[in-house]
């Protein structure tokens, strides 16, 4: 895992960095299974403590409305910012089908 800020420019690396996977591609699934293992990992212990701390600075502010920023901001491209987002939900179906950990879950249910 990156070493990276627990604020909005934190956040903007992780989307910045963050690698897509194609989840019905069973080869690029195969290949990318470390990846994947370091994006969720990465969910949990960054992202999820992340929006957290954010939260502290504004509390009334929604988190779609903080993600959206990122890209309002000019921190992430709205192209990348929709082909993560489109990736987590992804993810989050995948989740269904196959039950991830419960912080996984959680998180997923937050940005998505």
């Amino acid at each position: 895992m990156k070493n990276r800020s627990l604020d909005i420019d934190g956040l903007a690396s992780f989307y910045n960095d963050y690698e897509v996977i194609k989840f019905d591609d069973p080869n690029e699934l195969k290949s990318k299974a470390t990846i994947l293992k370091d994006q969720m990992e990465e969910l949990v212990n960054f992202v999820l403590p992340c929006l957290v701390k954010l939260a502290e600075n504004n509390e009334t502010m929604p988190v779609g409305m903080l993600l959206a920023s990122l890209v309002s901001e000019n921190r992430v491209s709205e192209e990348k910012f929709i082909e993560v987002q489109m990736n987590l939900k992804a993810m989050k179906e995948l989740d269904a089908l196959l039950g991830f950990d419960k912080k996984i879950s959680g998180i997923l249910n937050a940005l998505v």
